[in-house]
């Protein structure tokens, strides 16, 4: 049994509800202009994902080796071994003991997210939900992950994203730390009640200060992202907490008042620079043309020495406007 439709008639945050709500067993794919994405369910619990573009077990690899948990010779070894046996890359390198099961499985609950929460973004798209009476164990790769909560901050992300993009416009934006003393700052859980003012302190949830640590100055948003600490929606919304906390700031860019008038300004200097560099070929050109007519001297009186005189056509013109000396009698 199935039921299938676009995500014109239900939301991704409706169908995953559906599903969530019955508990169903089965697997969920979307396809769109975006690629294609499976969702696996096991009673209504997200335990597996996967996308065509990029899949997981890539996506992981990718991560552990920018970690520096391994290499990218080791990895290609897995992925040699991975080719021979079928086996999955996590276990091939928690088989080498290049690396521990609990790693992984954060790696690949992290990754999950990633995709499950990207399909928020779509707006068009076909969904084709098959559902199964038994799924098998193989099918589970990452643990159930629930549905609800995972609904709640992909909508969550939907609200915030437009305001996030304004203070973060682009992932090639670099940040660095501001200076703050250590006094005034205060760690608390993530969902700890934060006093609105306390004197100066300064609160910040676990999150942000494992953020924190890559942030100095030579990180882009895309190389935190890609560090596959926290999805990007995490990095984006951390990073846009502390600007606002006054912890980091962007590097090399102004704020947004700031911006405009820079903007502003280095459109009249480029006005400027534009005018001078005409006066300066105008300039060049009349030199060049100076120096021309000095070396060619083409206003000066003919002589009588010239080789053109010797012809009889230039003799006679010659003769004939050249003033005369009265006649002595």
């Amino acid at each position: 049994m199935a039921f299938k439709g676009t995500l014109k008639e239900f939301k991704v945050p409706d169908i995953l509800q559906l599903i969530s709500l019955q508990k169903k067993t089965g697997i969920l794919t979307f396809t769109g202009e975006e690629g294609f994405i499976t969702l696996i369910f096991q009673d209504g619990m997200i335990v597996g994902a996967d996308s065509l573009t990029k899949k997981l077990e890539m996506r992981v690899g990718s991560v552990l080796v920018k970690q520096d948990f391994i290499s990218d010779d080791m990895l290609q070894r897995a992925l040699d071994i991975q080719k021979r046996t079928n086996q999955k890359i996590g276990e091939i390198l928690v088989g080498m003991g290049l690396i521990g099961r609990d790693t992984i499985h954060t790696c690949l609950k992290i990754q999950a997210i990633e995709i499950i929460l990207s399909l928020f973004k779509w707006k068009k798209g076909e969904y084709n939900f098959k559902i199964m009476d038994y799924l098998d164990e193989s099918m589970r790769i990452i643990e159930p992950l629930p549905t609800d909560n995972l609904i709640m901050e992909g909508v969550q992300m939907l609200d915030e994203w437009p305001q996030i993009k304004e203070l973060i416009p682009d992932d090639f934006m670099i940040f660095e730390p501001i200076p703050v003393s250590a006094k005034k700052i205060v760690i608390v859980a993530e969902y700890d009640e934060i006093p609105e003012v306390e004197g100066d302190k300064i609160y910040l949830i676990e999150a942000e200060t494992n953020l924190l640590r890559y942030v100095n100055g030579q990180n882009s948003v895309r190389d935190l992202v890609e560090l596959g600490i926290f999805t990007e929606y995490k990095v984006y919304k951390g990073l846009y907490s502390l600007v606002r906390k006054s912890i980091i700031r962007a590097k090399g860019k102004s704020t947004p008042v700031e911006s405009k008038e820079n903007e502003f300004s280095d459109s009249i200097q480029q006005k400027n620079l534009h005018l001078i560099s005409r006066w300066v070929q105008l300039t060049i050109l009349l030199v060049i043309i100076i120096l021309a007519i000095s070396f060619f001297k083409p206003m000066r009186p003919i002589k009588t020495d010239n080789i053109l005189l010797k012809d009889t056509l230039y003799q006679k013109v010659f003769n004939e406007d050249t003033p005369r000396k009265p006649s002595q009698k």
